[in-house]
């Protein structure tokens, strides 16, 4: 039976320590357009899953440094998997690798050989895969802005574009002057106030899109951390050049509102 569209998509982590059993289940998966990440042995698999995000799991049981029962145990203490699917694969289908493998934290258990239409109908029991994440309408005029990447900025403001219009609005005036004011803290022997407002620079460019000018606030920071009277100059003026372009086609977009 072929996969529903709850299915299609569904990123699973592989876990099986056989080579060749590995990349049959793998090419298995991925042609029923399953998203599929391996790990030969529990202990991987837990770094994994500890990293990343997953819509659940096919567990061999039977493998070396930790065997699917001890990694499924582990990740229930884990936070956040204490629900996430876990479908067992052992080499018998005898009710006490079932009963096993349910006592450990397992959601199901499918028994070797791998049946592609068996292992797809028992993960279509248990995994709903996460939609993917639209991406917002934005002004298209936001999106051309010079330094500014609106798409991104309109996500990270949850698709509100009153709230982005305006903050940009509060940037293009707030940062205008942000050249001779950090001169002048900095020439006062003021490092940390300096350190601070390079700082504060690179938060807020992140938040807003603006890539480029964010990392040159990050170097600038780093540069006053440093107390290094040689770099501070120069990373502030490549700073400002960035900022300059930003500013303008900021102006620019005002002017036309």
């Amino acid at each position: 039976m072929k996969p529903g569209p709850n299915l299609k998509g569904a990123r699973l982590l592989l876990v099986e320590d056989d080579d060749i059993n590995r990349e049959v289940a793998l090419d298995l998966l991925q042609g029923e357009g399953v998203d599929v990440d391996t790990a030969v042995n529990g202990r991987e698999a837990l770094d994994k899953l500890s990293a990343g995000r997953y819509d659940g799991v096919l567990m061999d049981c039977q493998m070396p440094v930790m065997d699917g029962f001890a990694a499924t145990r582990a990740l229930r203490k884990l936070p956040g998997l204490d629900s996430l699917p876990v479908i067992a694969m052992t080499a018998s289908s005898t009710l006490d690798d079932r009963d096993q493998a349910l006592a450990a934290g397992m959601n199901d258990h499918i028994a070797k050989p791998i049946d592609i239409d068996e292992v797809i109908q028992t993960l279509a029991r248990w995994v709903s895969p996460r939609p993917k994440e639209a991406v917002p309408d934005v002004d298209p005029r936001l999106h051309s802005l010079p330094g500014l990447d609106g798409v991104e900025a309109l996500k990270r403001m949850r698709g509100n574009e009153a709230l982005l219009r305006k903050s940009l609005q509060r940037f293009l005036q707030a940062y205008a002057d942000f050249e001779p004011r950090f001169q002048s803290t900095w020439s006062s022997a003021e490092a940390e106030g300096a350190r601070r407002m390079a700082h504060d620079l690179q938060s807020l460019a992140g938040t807003l899109g603006m890539k480029a000018l964010r990392q040159h606030a990050l170097a600038l920071e780093q540069a006053c951390i440093a107390g290094d009277a040689a770099a501070v100059p120069a990373r502030l003026q490549d700073l400002s050049a960035e900022l300059a372009v930003v500013l303008a086609g900021l102006a620019a977009w005002a002017q036309s509102d």
